[in-house]
C-alpha cells in the first residue's frame, strides 16, 4: 500500500513546493499539501477543514522549515498530538521556535530528505 505524506510549506514557497513534492513521489510516496490540495479561493473555514483532513490522510508529517509562520506551526502541533512521524526540512531552521522546533522528531537538511523518508516506505 502507498504511504502518504503531507507536505506543509509556507504559500509563498509554492516553487519550492513542486520540487520537494517531485523529490518525495519519484521514492513512491503519495503527497498531500495545502498547496496543491486546497483550494486558495475557499472560505477560510473550508479551507481549515480540507487541510486538517489532509493531515489526518497522511502517514507522515513533513514540515517545510522556509519562511514558515502561524499555520505551519499548527499544523506541526495536529501532527505532533496525533503521533504521525514528523520530520522538518532545515532550510532556515529555528530552534528558539521552540514549540515548532521540538514538536519535530527529527529535523535533517535538504539534501537528506531521501535517504530520511525512505524509512517510512515499509
Amino acid at each position: 500500500m502507498q504511504k502518504t505524506i503531507f507536505l506543509s510549506i509556507a504559500c509563498k514557497e509554492r516553487e519550492l513546493g513542486v520540487e520537494l513534492t517531485e523529490r518525495i513521489e519519484r521514492l513512491g510516496f503519495r503527497v498531500l499539501s495545502a498547496l496543491t490540495d486546497s483550494s486558495d479561493d475557499a472560505p477560510y473555514p473550508a479551507m481549515f477543514r480540507t487541510n486538517v483532513e489532509l493531515i489526518r490522510q497522511s502517514d507522515v508529517f513533513v514540515a517545510v522549515l522556509s519562511k514558515y509562520g502561524k499555520d505551519l506551526a499548527a499544523e506541526v502541533w495536529m501532527a505532533y498530538a496525533w503521533g504521525m512521524p514528523r520530520i522538518g526540512l532545515d532550510f532556515a531552521a529555528i530552534e528558539k521556535d521552540v514549540m515548532v522546533y521540538y514538536a519535530l522528531e527529527k529535523i535533517v537538511k535538504p539534501s537528506e530528505l531521501e535517504e530520511s523518508l525512505r524509512a517510512y516506505l515499509f
